[in-house]
């Protein structure tokens, strides 16, 4: 692991229980909250992968599990079941893109995992 991905996971540590898998560069979040009026969930475990070139690369996506609906049943718009993160279950990957990204050599100055994994929260709200 490099040093700069070392940083970036203390930095979720702060806010998140976060495990880390070297091989293909996945996070998964434990228990992140989710709204409990919108979704038949409070707390799901989310899980994305670090894509090569990163910082330069931004991350796209996240998945979740377990497959979480809307309160009405339905699949949410934007989002495919898949089985892709190496953690085990049935995941939901959800369609989600930080297009103002902008890294920095410092993590701490610009755009950083823990910024984009706060950034879910605003998706999750969206329901749809």
């Amino acid at each position: 692991m490099n040093g700069r991905i070392e940083d970036e996971i203390r930095r979720l540590e702060s806010r998140f229980r976060v495990e880390y898998r070297e091989e293909g560069n996945w996070i998964l979040i434990w228990q992140y909250p989710v709204d409990l009026g919108l979704w038949d969930a409070d707390q799901v475990d989310i899980a994305f992968r670090v894509p090569d070139g990163y910082p330069g690369v931004k991350p796209y996506g996240f998945y979740v599990r377990p497959r979480i609906r809307l309160e009405s049943g339905e699949t949410p718009a934007s989002s495919t079941e898949a089985n892709e993160p190496p953690f085990g279950g049935e995941w939901l990957k959800f369609s989600w893109d930080c297009p103002d990204w902008r890294a920095t050599a410092d993590a701490g100055s610009g755009d950083n995992l823990l910024n984009w994994a706060l950034t879910f929260a605003r998706r999750l709200e969206e329901g749809t």
